[in-house]
């Protein structure tokens, strides 16, 4: 059973049943049973997460994963920053939270582009297949 958590602790208005049936329909695709949690939170709160990882200042999203049997783990993301980016890349605001929703999905789903080139590439294309695929959340998500 796929089961999606989102929690708004930040002052940007999020739509929480569009960005529940993002993450669930990312979960049936990938053909995995998991319950992921999705918050979103203020700048400094990112920060904050972030020193965990030993870096200086916010990002768009943060993955934790647990891979406990009760829950897979536990995506951060930040409105603000995401805004940010989206101005940066030219894109809509709604397109780029879907984009950091299916970007820290696939991360607790095992995909990484850190590790190397090859995996890297497979991981952005499968998330801007995504993107497109949820093309209709795009002005449904603030």
């Amino acid at each position: 059973m796929q089961k999606c958590n989102v929690y708004n602790d930040q002052k940007m208005s999020i739509n929480i049943s569009k960005v529940r049936e993002i993450c669930e329909y990312v979960l049936i695709s990938e053909q995995k049973k998991a319950m992921i949690n999705i918050v979103f939170v203020e700048l400094k709160k990112i920060i904050e997460y972030n020193k965990y990882r030993n870096v200086n200042g916010p990002t768009d999203v943060l993955s934790f994963n647990y891979d406990s049997s009760s829950l897979l783990g536990e995506i951060y993301i930040c409105p603000e920053y995401v805004k940010e980016n989206a101005k940066y890349f030219e894109v809509e605001f709604g397109e780029e939270v879907v984009r950091v929703c299916v970007h820290g999905i696939l991360h607790l789903l095992g995909y990484d582009h850190e590790t190397n080139e090859s995996d890297a590439k497979k991981m952005f294309k499968k998330q801007e297949d995504y993107v497109r695929e949820l093309s209709d959340f795009f002005d449904k998500i603030s």
